[in-house]
């Protein structure tokens, strides 16, 4: 609080009353016809599986906090885990009309939000853009990880980098993004505009 706003206990403690103009509420009534004319299957094909991949990936993290074990594969997470279950839309939603250098600035739960903005950055960037950013991108060190896999593209490529970069991170591993030190809550991608909370 800075020391030069003066606070009057009295003028600030009178009785009075807030008067806001009306908030519209469920005002869209738009059609799904109209919404595959506007923005095409594709688009909206993506936006879904942008949604499906951040649901799945929080509850995996879920999995593996409460019960140590995800798909079979056992791991001890001890560190929190933020979960932004059922916030899938507002992050992609966002994310699909964003361009890759525009930027994001999280909440504490911003798994979504890294996983979106990524997966929208990447279906906007040129191959070679990408391919650029994941080989230079902490010297390389997250790239070395997932490309050990064949990916049929640099886009899918760069789907695994973001995927394993922020799992990493979220698991305080030194090929994280942010080597490990920001964690489920503080973790950010500045490649993808991707920005920590406050």
């Amino acid at each position: 609080m800075p020391k030069s706003q003066i606070v009057e206990p009295q003028k600030e403690r009178q009785s009075g009353k807030l008067v806001c103009p009306d908030i519209p509420l469920n005002q869209y009534a738009g059609k799904p016809e109209e919404e595959l004319e506007t923005y095409g299957p594709e688009a909206l094909v993506g936006i879904y599986e942008d949604m499906f991949l951040i649901r799945e990936f929080e509850n995996m993290l879920q999995e593996i906090k409460t019960q140590g074990v995800y798909q079979g594969i056992e791991y001890n997470h001890l560190g929190p885990a933020h979960l932004s279950i059922g916030q899938e839309a507002a992050a992609v939603g966002q994310s699909f009309l964003l361009g890759p250098d525009d930027h994001v600035f999280g909440s504490h739960r911003s798994h979504g939000e890294i996983l979106a903005k990524g997966s929208s950055a990447i279906r906007k960037m040129e191959e070679a853009d990408l391919q650029s950013m994941m080989e230079t991108f902490l010297g390389g060190d997250c790239l070395r990880v997932v490309e050990k896999e064949s990916a049929e593209s640099v886009k899918a490529l760069a789907r695994d980098f973001l995927l394993y970069g922020s799992l990493a991170e979220i698991f305080a591993r030194s090929t994280g993004f942010n080597r490990g030190l920001g964690g489920s809550m503080h973790a950010f991608f500045p490649p993808f505009g991707v920005y920590p909370n406050n």
